[in-house]
């Protein structure tokens, strides 16, 4: 059974004055009982496309990346870029390599990081932009991976959450990067360019 959900466009909250123009919401198709072998099918041949592929015990969502969710994610990684060199952070963008359990689960995330200059088995961060509602619950699919942070960006702004047992809880700021300004940062995610939200990153930090 396939599902198409779209959802209407409400305007962003701006992050000054001027108002930033609507987000479109790309579309999901939502398939059920589909075996792990077709969804490697599937993401092999789509591999290097627009589609992001989430499979998660039998249910495969399918979402095509708008223009608009690939400059948010890339202006938060620049603003985080950006922090990590102005502090002095070491760090390693890992992107968005695919995470998967064999069998049960299996996602590319939007971003990804490792801080410190050792390798490590998981990322420290992942970074997730959700333009649309009713696709698999991210922090759910995320928990066995064990990841220590995951960032949410929505259209309500920029969310941490750290893993807390099985699963992840709301928190106020990083703790990877505590001097992040996680609210600063999810308003200038929708700047007209990337350039301008990490110079008004810098100059509101150093203000």
């Amino acid at each position: 059974m396939t599902a198409i959900r779209k959802r209407p466009s409400p305007r962003l909250s701006p992050a000054t004055s001027r108002s930033q123009p609507a987000v479109p919401t790309p579309a999901l198709v939502v398939w059920h009982d589909i075996d792990w072998k077709l969804y490697l099918q599937l993401d092999k041949k789509l591999e290097g496309s627009s589609t992001r592929l989430t499979y998660c015990q039998g249910r495969l969502d399918i979402m095509t990346l708008s223009n608009d969710h690939e400059r948010i994610k890339n202006t938060l990684h620049d603003l985080i870029v950006a922090h990590c060199f102005d502090a002095g952070i070491e760090f390693t963008s890992e992107g968005s390599a695919t995470r998967r359990i064999t069998g049960d689960r299996g996602k590319e995330p939007d971003d990804s990081f490792i801080f410190g200059d050792k390798p490590k088995a998981r990322p420290d961060l992942l970074l997730e932009v959700a333009l649309t509602s009713g696709g698999i619950d991210k922090l759910e699919f995320y928990a066995p991976f064990k990841i220590p942070e995951i960032w949410i960006w929505t259209r309500e702004g920029l969310a941490v959450f750290r893993l807390a047992g099985a699963g992840y809880r709301k928190a106020r700021k990083s703790h990877l990067l505590t001097g992040f300004d996680v609210t600063l940062a999810g308003e200038l995610a929708t700047w007209p360019t990337t350039s301008k939200a990490v110079k008004e990153y810098r100059r509101l930090k150093s203000s």
